[in-house]
Order: structure tokens, then C-alpha cells, then sequence
């Protein structure tokens, strides 16, 4: 028979799996997550937003140099083909002013582009900045509804951790090295009975008598040989 203060620790165990999932059902911490999901993803969005918009004011200045610079050659084209009379230098000028009217097109519909897109990015940032402060918000809402819903429970907490401290002292160590290893791994219950002469009190499975008989033989405790549990013999 396994100790009844190690079974009395893994009940309160047991209790305080419950008090963490009923937490992690609790509407308030689902919320909670979520408003810090949203509020993660719009300052990320933001900071997008931000680096762009940067990208773009260089982009229009380096546009604004370059439409300067176009500007001054067609100007001084076009007062150099005031004082031309030949006429092959006449059209070989006014083929190099249409090449500069046509780069000053150009330039003039990238800076229509950056603009547009700046305005665009804009209206995203002023709308994710509104939405910011108000996710912020639930967030710290959620946070207090969840934080009361802790505080809540936790002189229940407290009153279990004492009762498995003072149980712990008396359990047998080999036994409770044994129970925290698969605990930690995720099997709960550890300790199980034996049901019906042949049945493990945690999968319900089947196992051989044979085998159980002889694992028993040994010592008042054996592993199941289908979830892993421990399974003893209720007296």
C-alpha cells in the first residue's frame, strides 16, 4: 500500500491542477491574452509603419534633388538654345531638353507616388495609434478582473503548498522522487488502484494477472505496462 500522506499529496496536487486550469478558463485571463495579442500586433504595426514612413521621406528628398537638378539643366538648355542658329545644333539641344522634359515627367510621377503612399501610411498609423490606447486599456481591465480572480484563491494555494510541506516530511523519499518525475512529465494521477483484480485505476486497461502477481510479489507497488502510472493494491 502506498503511504496515505504520499496519496494525500498527490489529492492536493490534484486540487491545485484544478485551481490553474478553472484560471486558465477564466474569461477575464482569455481575454487578458488576447487584448495582449492585439496590442503586441498594433505595435509592431506601428513601428512599421514608422520605419516606411521614414523610407519615404528619404525617397522625396533624394526625388526633390533630383527634380532641382533637372529643373537647372532645362534651364540653361533652354537659354542656350535661344542663342543657337545652326540647326543641327538646334535639334541635337532640343533632343536633349525632350530627354530632360521626359526625366522631369518621370521624377514628378515618383513624387506624386511617394506622397500618395504617405498619406496612405498616414491614415494606417493615426487609425492604429487610436486603436493602441484603447486595446491598452482592455488589456489592463482584463488584467485586474483576472488578478482579483487570483487573489481569490490564493489562501487556498497558500494552505495547500503548507499541507504538502508538512506531508512531504513524512513521505518516503525514493517514493516521492518517484512520483515528482512522472508528475513533472505530465501524468496525473501518478498513484492509481488496482481495479477489479486486474485493471489499472488510471487507463483502465487490462493487465494479465500473471503479471501482476508477480510484480506484486516484489513489492506493493508496479509501473503500468500501458499509461506508465503506478498502480497499488487498495487494503
Amino acid at each position: 500500500m502506498i503511504q496515505q500522506e504520499m496519496l494525500q499529496y498527490q489529492q492536493l496536487d490534484g486540487e491545485l491542477n484544478r485551481i490553474e486550469r478553472d484560471l486558465k478558463k477564466n474569461e477575464s485571463f482569455i481575454k487578458r491574452r488576447q487584448y495582449k495579442a492585439l496590442s503586441q500586433e498594433c505595435e509592431e504595426s506601428i513601428a512599421k509603419l514608422d520605419a516606411r514612413a521614414q523610407d519615404l521621406r528619404n525617397q522625396l528628398a533624394l526625388a526633390q534633388q533630383s527634380l532641382q537638378k533637372i529643373t537647372e539643366v532645362i534651364e540653361e538648355h533652354s537659354r542656350e538654345i535661344d542663342t543657337l542658329e545652326d540647326e543641327d545644333e538646334l535639334n541635337y539641344m532640343n533632343k536633349k531638353l525632350n530627354e530632360q522634359l521626359s526625366e522631369l515627367n518621370n521624377v514628378e510621377k515618383e513624387i506624386k507616388r511617394i506622397l500618395r503612399e504617405g498619406e496612405e501610411i498616414a491614415k494606417a498609423f493615426e487609425e492604429a495609434s487610436t486603436k493602441l490606447p484603447k486595446l491598452v486599456a482592455g488589456y489592463k481591465h482584463c488584467d485586474e478582473e483576472f488578478n482579483k480572480a487570483t487573489a481569490e484563491v490564493k489562501p487556498r494555494i497558500a494552505e495547500i503548498r503548507q499541507k504538502q510541506a508538512e506531508l512531504k516530511s513524512k513521505i518516503d523519499p525514493n517514493l516521492f522522487e518517484i512520483y515528482k518525475k512522472l508528475a513533472d512529465g505530465g501524468l496525473q494521477p501518478v498513484f492509481v488502484p488496482l481495479e477489479s483484480g486486474t485493471r489499472c485505476g488510471g487507463c483502465r486497461m487490462e493487465i494479465p494477472k500473471a503479471v501482476i502477481d508477480a510484480q506484486f510479489a516484489k513489492k506493493n507497488y508496479m509501473k503500468c505496462e500501458h499509461c506508465g502510472r503506478i498502480i497499488f493494491k487498495q487494503e
